[in-house]
């Protein structure tokens, strides 16, 4: 569900300021020496990511409207980590696969097949082993926090 314009929302009136209140001088027969009193300014509402069209107030419809995202999110942050993890399950088999193809190329009579496989395998287990090792490390690291 996309978020909504300020001006599409139910309540498009914003809350009026708070009044800044000022103590009155003090009066006395005997003439003291007071500093002049600035008005203090009111604090600045506090500003919240769900409250939309900012008059500081979070009704029913942005209440909806944030627990969709936050919905969203968590789904997001499941599908990615579902993604990453079949991604390293594949390289994992890939490291295995590997040798068995080199293997069944010298099998088969492919001494060229063969001859490529093998002067590949330093870099191709170096960079699978790079993914796996981010992947496992990412996770623990997460899991420490």
């Amino acid at each position: 569900m996309p978020r909504k314009k300020p001006s599409e929302l139910k309540s498009k009136t914003p809350a009026a300021p708070a009044p800044v209140e000022t103590k009155p001088a003090v009066t006395s027969s005997a003439p003291v020496a007071t500093a002049p009193t600035k008005p203090v300014p009111a604090p600045a509402p506090a500003y919240h990511p769900a409250d939309i069209n900012g008059d500081g107030r979070i009704d029913d419809e942005e209440k909806q409207m944030e627990l969709e995202f936050r919905r969203k999110a968590l789904e997001d942050a499941d599908a990615m980590r579902d993604a990453q993890r079949k991604m390293t399950w594949f390289a994992l088999f890939g490291l295995l696969l590997y040798p068995f193809a080199v293997v069944c190329a010298s099998f088969a009579g492919l001494n060229e097949a063969q001859k490529t496989l093998g002067s590949m395998a330093p870099t191709y287990f170096v960079a699978v082993a790079g993914i796996v090792a981010a992947f496992f490390g990412a996770q623990a690291y997460t899991k420490k926090k």
